[in-house]
């Protein structure tokens, strides 16, 4: 915490204590106050105050809002609910409880929380990255899950390592997510890479991605790229670290060992596999200003994503979604794989309402809809947010969005060939270590080796 926060902190937490004491100072006259008849009579008449809950997301508007598409003549139509419905639907249910959305963005996210939580103004109801979710842990931030609730998770969801911190479950697992490459459909077959009846066909080793991203590359008069073969996301740990370890595991890569106390990213699978990324930025397939979201305008070829994606493709896309994206499993060096990462929610320790915020959370994340056999929690992710699922009968129930469905079908079946994120201590730095090497040897400013030598000797001081 730099100066600045660490001050701002102080005075947040200086306010509050003298608040603190003011009201206790008002509620020992209030007791010690002579009653009256009338004063009595007058006390029972008032509405009892409202619990105010509120509930931290990293979620973007649509997804907090709804999808809301105009009808033929203009008018906009919910198509999907938000976060936002459910919460008013829950406050409408409850009259003595009004939830609230707080809505932080993810860069923010992390270290928001902690703040809040040091100056007393936590949230009630987290929503977090699970990996950061060791930290809050080691703080004391995260009330422990009520037996039933625990018992649930057990018993009914499809994953739930990314809730497992110190080797037990502490917290409800949102959702499962795990990655796969997108290709243009339409930019393949231009490009003739096609199969016997003439429709695109994806790679399936990295040495063809490779291959198709030179294929697929396009560049002006002065070399500028156009079109790219390949596109990633500078600055963002989640479109440069993830897309690392999915290949980096389908090389028969470590992360870290098993014990997690040491980087492994520096043996030779790890070194090959920033190679063969880094390779690509070399041929001029790609560069630093195309990314990811360009796919969308139809200018890349290829992306490796997470399922919660599809929402923007959609949107960018329109009608063309379907003619232009295709999706296939993570080109492997070796075998099939793709890094698996999870978010997780439940209360803050300092809630002072923990009884009413899991039990909204109940209400949200478990109690079955009598008309589709889903949670409201399941609905929100398979239909709305785009992500999968952790609930068994939330996936069955949304078939039509997730195994069935034309984009998330191949997400939901590389789910076993994906490996689970590990919760460590300092995730987020770890991360961000890890970006900031990679992106060094993807510009060329140093090799992939001595990127990798440098990252684990940061990231082993961290996990000592």
């Amino acid at each position: 915490m730099n100066r600045k926060n660490a001050f701002l902190t102080g005075v947040i937490v200086l306010a509050l204590v003298v608040l603190t004491v003011v009201a206790t100072g008002c509620e020992k006259q209030a007791v010690t106050a002579p009653a009256s008849a009338d004063n009595a009579a007058q006390d029972a008449s008032k509405p009892a105050e409202k619990v105010k809950l509120t509930y931290a997301t990293h979620w973007i508007t649509y997804q907090i809002n709804g999808i809301v598409e105009n009808d033929s003549q203009g008018n906009p139509v919910l198509i999907s609910k938000g976060l936002q419905q459910y919460v008013d639907e829950y406050n409408a249910l409850n009259p003595n409880v009004e939830v609230e959305i707080l809505q932080v963005p993810y860069v923010e996210y992390a270290d928001k929380m902690n703040l809040m939580y040091d100056a007393g103004v936590a949230p009630d109801i987290y929503q977090i990255y699970s990996t950061w979710g060791v930290s809050y842990q080691k703080e004391g931030m995260l009330d422990p899950l009520p037996a039933d609730i625990l018992a649930d998770i057990k018993a009914n969801y499809v994953s739930s390592s990314g809730a497992v911190i110190d080797g037990e479950l502490r917290a409800i697992p949102s959702e499962v997510n795990d990655h796969a490459m997108l290709y243009n459909k339409e930019i393949f077959k231009k490009a003739g890479i096609v199969d016997a009846d003439g429709n695109a066909k994806p790679p399936t080793t990295w040495a063809e991605l490779a291959d198709y991203a030179k294929k697929t590359t396009i560049k002006d008069a002065n070399g500028n790229i156009e079109q790219y073969g390949i596109a990633f996301y500078k600055g963002i740990d989640g479109y440069v670290v993830d897309p690392f370890l999915s290949l980096l595991f389908s090389n028969g890569g470590k992360f870290l060992s098993d014990d997690e106390k040491k980087c492994m990213l520096n043996n030779e699978a790890g070194v090959e596999t920033l190679t063969a990324m880094t390779d690509l930025f070399k041929s001029g397939s790609t560069d630093f200003t195309g990314t990811l979201w360009d796919f969308g305008k139809g200018k890349v070829a290829m992306v490796i994503v997470a399922p919660w994606t599809e929402g923007n493709y959609r949107q960018a896309l329109g009608s063309d979604f379907e003619k232009v994206v295709g999706i296939a499993p993570v080109p492997k060096m070796k075998k099939s794989a793709s890094l698996q990462y999870s978010w997780i929610l439940g209360v803050m320790s300092s809630s002072p309402h923990k009884q009413e915020a899991w039990d909204f959370l109940r209400w949200f994340t478990s109690e079955v809809q009598p008309d589709r056999g889903t949670t409201r929690y399941g609905d929100l992710l398979a239909r709305t947010i785009g992500a999968i699922p952790s609930r068994k009968i939330d996936l069955d129930g949304n078939k039509d969005k997730m195994g069935d469905s034309f984009f998330k079908k191949t997400f939901v079946e590389e789910i076993p060939n994906s490996v689970a994120e590990p919760n460590v201590m300092n995730s987020a730095k770890i991360k961000e270590i890890m970006r900031i090497e990679i992106e060094a040897s993807w510009a060329g400013e140093k090799t992939p080796k001595e990127a990798l030598d440098s990252a684990c000797e940061k990231i082993d001081q961290l996990l000592q």
